[in-house]
């Protein structure tokens, strides 16, 4: 009997613990934490300014165009309805033709030859939706049909002025607080025409297929209009300036002009890659300008070229927070070119067709001061001015004569 009395106090005493763990119980419960307002920048919409609204802009910026050169633009936009607007423009053309402004060809401003007065009206056929949707303010940012008529202030081929008729499917936005962009591809009605421009032949009467040319028109620059000021956020997550690159192929947005007789490109694509984690990089470039005319002529321009650039203010501002390890940036630095230069033309010797070709190859080393921006992912814009000494093929050390240029271009990085 008491062997059965200690056998139960000791299965007692053992099963005391298991009662307790199961005695034991848990609770949850909830708490409602105030959380802080998160802002989230919507890129597209505060580098593109969609969401203000604007009803008048005027545009201060660089043209280019292949059936009319380049040169500088301004213009005066004006909204009517959400979808309509009218532009009055007034454009100075520099030079007829490459592709970088060139004081040695710089055409003599204020002359009523080379200053273009025209008006048109623009379409902004997705704006009403746009803004029903509430993706778009009432501005003058999205894709367009315009059509415009344009002419020069004095006479240019005999007695005739220059005249352009448009019809033309663009793009146009804003950037950032003020600046601006606008590029778009149309179908031109030129007289005189194309091939006539610097002769004295008049042109028949009445339209002719021939001067029609289906060309492009690059514009970039600044705008000012009565829009009111927003805080964009930190500016790296607008453009992307924090990524790191170390090198990038890029493709400028080329110009094109396409017609009967006259048909011309002008292209470029380049790399730069940096120095190591130094501000250095190598930038190099290849790009041509080509025109076919009528009677067979056509004139070939090639430029290779190579920039030694210093970005000298990036080690600063990344020591500030303001920029990364990559290719964008104010830059100076030397550079050193190639140009190729090379033409074809028809001649009536004795009645017979002769057909001369001249070409010639120089050289140009100098200095170059610019400023380029990766935007976002995939684009980029670059613009620069330098000054160099040119020499010919067989008289590399001997300087013929120094050129000033300025160039801007906007395209794809890879």
């Amino acid at each position: 009997m008491r062997q059965l009395l200690r056998l139960f106090i000791l299965l007692v005493a053992f099963a005391l613990p298991s009662w307790a763990q199961d005695t034991t119980s848990i609770t949850f419960t909830e708490e409602n934490i105030p959380v802080a307002e998160q802002r989230f920048i919507d890129r597209y919409e505060n580098v593109f300014m969609t969401k203000i609204p604007t009803r008048k802009m005027f545009k201060l910026g660089y043209l280019a165009t292949t059936y009319n050169g380049l040169g500088f633009n301004a213009a005066f936009e004006y909204k009517l309805l959400p979808g309509l607007s009218l532009e009055a423009t007034l454009a100075s053309r520099t030079n007829k033709l490459e592709s970088v402004i060139t004081i040695d060809r710089f055409e003599r401003q204020l002359s009523g030859r080379n200053m273009f007065a025209g008006i048109g009206s623009r379409w902004y056929f997705n704006m009403n939706r746009r803004i029903a949707r509430q993706q778009s303010a009432n501005n003058f940012s999205g894709s367009y049909l315009s059509m415009a008529y344009e002419r020069s202030l004095a006479a240019i081929q005999s007695d005739r002025p220059r005249q352009h008729f448009s019809l033309s499917y663009g793009f146009q936005s804003r950037f950032l607080a003020n600046g601006f962009l606008d590029f778009s591809l149309g179908l031109y009605y030129v007289t005189p025409y194309l091939s006539l421009y610097n002769v004295g032949y008049r042109e028949l009467p009445g339209l002719s297929a021939r001067n029609a040319v289906i060309a492009t028109r690059s514009l970039v620059g600044l705008a000012f209009g009565d829009w009111k000021r927003h805080s964009n956020g930190p500016l790296c997550d607008i453009l992307h300036c924090d990524y790191f690159v170390r090198q990038h192929f890029k493709v400028r947005l080329p110009e094109v002009n396409i017609g009967l007789n006259n048909q011309s490109i002008r292209a470029e694509v380049g790399y730069e890659r940096k120095l190591g984690k130094s501000p250095f990089s190598v930038n190099l470039s290849v790009g041509n300008e080509t025109e076919r005319g009528s009677y067979g002529g056509n004139w070939l321009v090639a430029v290779g070229e190579a920039q030694f650039r210093w970005y000298y203010l990036q080690k600063h501002q990344v020591r500030k927070g303001k920029a990364s390890d990559n290719l964008s940036g104010l830059y100076v630095g030397p550079r050193f070119a190639q140009n190729y230069d090379r033409q074809v033309q028809w001649y009536d010797v004795l009645i017979r067709p002769q057909r001369g070709v001249y070409h010639s190859w120089t050289t140009s080393a100098g200095m170059v001061a610019g400023y380029q921006q990766r935007l976002f992912n995939k684009l980029y814009f670059d613009s620069g001015v330098s000054f160099s000494a040119t020499m010919l093929e067989k008289k590399l050390f001997k300087a013929r004569y120094g050129e000033l240029q300025a160039k801007a271009g906007i395209g794809f990085a890879f």
